[in-house]
């Protein structure tokens, strides 16, 4: 960060499979060095996820009616593809769908979860078998989201009805879900490399902050428009921005002050509104005999009167 001018690359998948790697050179204006790689990642079916592992050497696609497959970045090359389901009980084949992937860890890139379109969270090993190593289902909606811990072995899933829980991948046990209820699908979950927190986005506008341990949102903000992917920056330093006060703002602030001194001097006294207590002793008078008894009202209605006026 601190060179004047550094290389930074690019890379970018489409959703018909073009993935490309394109090398920049960071200065006061970027440039395009001119060095790029092109190639097709899938001939049929659409690209609907893509993850590159910690060392940036190898990458993850899966999508609709592709299966997830892991790429040589350097060479290019395909070097692994995961097997089909095989036919259901009724001899019925049913593609997967892929939504979200993540690698299980920044140092080993053998080892990968996947979240699919039927509501399935596989964990597949490229070491062991072409099949997923663990499978099991996550509620009754699509995974959206899938992200890692930092222990390795822990996972975090959100779905398109706003779930969001923690998941062992090793044994698929569920460590328990996130309190309060997303109104919208996830999109994204990222980890804080560093505080125990994470950050949730989705279609219902919010950026979320959760707590790992207890699993209580922390913070909520409203972003105002639809949130597909949500990152930490790891570069940020929090400095304290001093605002210089103006004449005018202080001139403000004395005003605003005298007007209400004026407006609390000003006010009128506040009569205390009588308690009923008080109105029905006011009512009751004291008999001869020590009683006592309510008074008549000394309202009399214009028929009343009248009858009295006639008599007289």
């Amino acid at each position: 960060m601190d060179s004047a001018s550094r290389s930074c690359i690019l890379f970018t998948c489409t959703t018909k499979g073009n993935a490309s790697v394109r090398s920049f050179e960071i200065t006061n204006s970027p440039t395009d060095s001119g060095s790029s790689k092109t190639w097709k990642v899938s001939a049929s079916g659409n690209i609907l996820c893509s993850q590159v592992d910690g060392s940036e050497n190898y990458s993850l696609f899966g999508g609709k009616n592709v299966e997830v497959n892991m790429w040589d970045l350097k060479e290019g090359t395909k070097i692994w593809t995961a097997k089909p389901p095989p036919k259901n009980s009724l001899g019925i084949f049913t593609p997967t769908c892929f939504t979200s992937v993540a690698f299980l860890s920044k140092d080993d890139h053998r080892k990968f979860v996947a979240g699919t379109n039927n509501h399935q969270v596989r964990l597949y090993d490229i070491s062991a078998q072409r099949r997923p190593v663990i499978s099991f289902d996550f509620r009754e909606t699509p995974i959206k989201a899938v992200t890692e811990d930092l222990d390795g072995h822990t996972v975090y899933i959100g779905n398109g009805c706003g779930d969001l829980a923690s998941v062992d991948i090793r044994t698929g046990k569920l460590l328990g879900c996130f309190l309060g209820k997303c109104s919208g699908s996830i999109r994204s979950i990222a980890r804080h490399p560093e505080h125990p927190v994470i950050a949730s986005c989705g279609l219902d506008s919010y950026l979320r902050i959760w707590d790992i341990k207890t699993r209580q949102l922390l913070s909520a903000v409203f972003l105002k428009q639809h949130l597909t992917k949500v990152v930490f920056d790891t570069n940020f330093t929090e400095e304290e921005i001093v605002h210089p006060v103006t004449n005018s703002q202080v001139r403000e602030s004395e005003i605003g002050i005298e007007m209400q001194t004026l407006d609390d001097e000003e006010k009128p006294p506040v009569k205390r509104k009588k308690s009923s207590k008080e109105k029905e002793s006011k009512n009751k008078v004291v008999n001869k005999d020590g009683g006592t008894k309510k008074s008549k009202s000394r309202k009399r209605s214009k028929g009343v009167e009248a009858e009295i006026a006639d008599d007289e």
